[in-house]
């Protein structure tokens, strides 16, 4: 395979060895391999990081290995994304993989296939190995569709759209101030998410790399595509992980899934909202948020007609319309 591959890797052996017999299957022609160093309070950081280096460094067909790794710990944040912009400083388009994301024999295919197809299509900025829908919620038509939401369990870009990044996120308070984000997402509930987690990350972006990503790719209109099926899975689940720490809920159980060749390519680009929504209400939010989320909503909005009624009232205006003739 000749599309470059960056492999992001840190203290999981166990799980590392499952993703890296995949890529020992594809047998890439070009592998970037980005480590973070141990962790200070973390003994057993030392041992797991040195096994790690030690497998993924056991390449056993023809290929040229880069390295980049680091001696102390630079964390999430700033780890991965080091990572990514090392490894567009050496490539133009490649495909990245973190140490928990299993893909499918077919996610390298679909990926280098579309990463070509939509080389110059600035509109395009990321290519997905996720489709987080439940089979029965999609449309099956084509081999993949267009969404404004990000995928990073396994996914592909080109260094055109990663130039967009921006660790510290230095347009966040200009978009925040004019509202651009206004009516952009599609509901209130992922609204409030984005709201949350962009002012979050604004103010402490070491904690991720993602939200970033997200942030660069929304402020430039840049388009993520779907696969119709879903071509990796998160192995990470559980104590030992940075974020998915909790095996529950439907993103731990997404199945790996086939996908056809050749691709079936839809005639348009075209954002397909309504799963969107119903991606992120099924992934991000639980009924208990989603009530929270309308209650914060929605009480304004009551305060203010009461508001709006009561100094109606007291100022000797009335609210109902006058049917009398004079």
């Amino acid at each position: 395979m000749t599309t470059p591959i960056l492999f992001l890797v840190f203290n999981r052996p166990g799980a590392t060895a499952r993703v890296y017999e995949e890529i020992r299957k594809a047998k890439p022609l070009l592998l970037f391999i980005a480590a973070d160093g141990p962790r200070n309070h973390r003994e057993d950081d030392v041992e797991n990081c040195r096994a790690v280096r030690e497998m993924v460094l056991k390449v056993d067909w023809d290929c040229q290995v880069e390295t980049l790794f680091q001696e102390e710990n630079l964390g999430c944040g700033k780890a991965v994304s080091t990572a990514i912009s090392w490894f567009f400083e050496h490539v133009e388009e490649g495909i990245i993989l973190e140490d928990d994301c299993l893909p499918m024999p077919e996610f390298f295919p679909f990926c280098t296939e579309l990463l070509c197809r939509f080389r110059y299509d600035n509109r395009i900025m990321q290519i997905g190995g996720n489709n987080l829908l439940p089979p029965h919620r999609r449309s099956h038509t084509y081999s993949y569709s267009f969404s404004n939401s990000n995928i990073i369990w396994g996914w592909a870009t080109w260094k055109r759209a990663w130039d967009y990044y921006d660790y510290h996120m230095s347009q966040y308070e200009k978009i925040r101030n004019n509202e651009f984000f206004k009516k952009h997402f599609t509901s209130v509930y992922e609204e409030e998410y984005f709201n949350f987690v962009f002012k979050r990350t604004y103010h402490f972006p070491q904690i991720t790399w993602d939200y970033q990503w997200e942030f660069a790719r929304r402020i430039n209109s840049g388009l993520t595509i779907v696969p119709e099926k879903n071509l990796v899975i998160n192995i990470g689940f559980g104590n030992d992980a940075t974020h998915t720490t909790k095996a529950s809920g439907p993103s731990s159980r997404l199945l790996l899934e086939k996908i056809e060749f050749p691709l079936k390519h839809p005639p348009f680009v075209m954002v397909d909202r309504e799963s969107d929504k119903a991606s992120f209400i099924l992934h991000h939010t639980t009924r208990k948020s989603r009530l929270k989320t309308l209650i914060k909503w929605l009480l304004p909005q009551l305060i203010r007609k009461k508001i709006f009624k009561y100094s109606f009232r007291h100022s000797g205006t009335s609210t109902e319309p006058n049917t009398q003739l004079h």
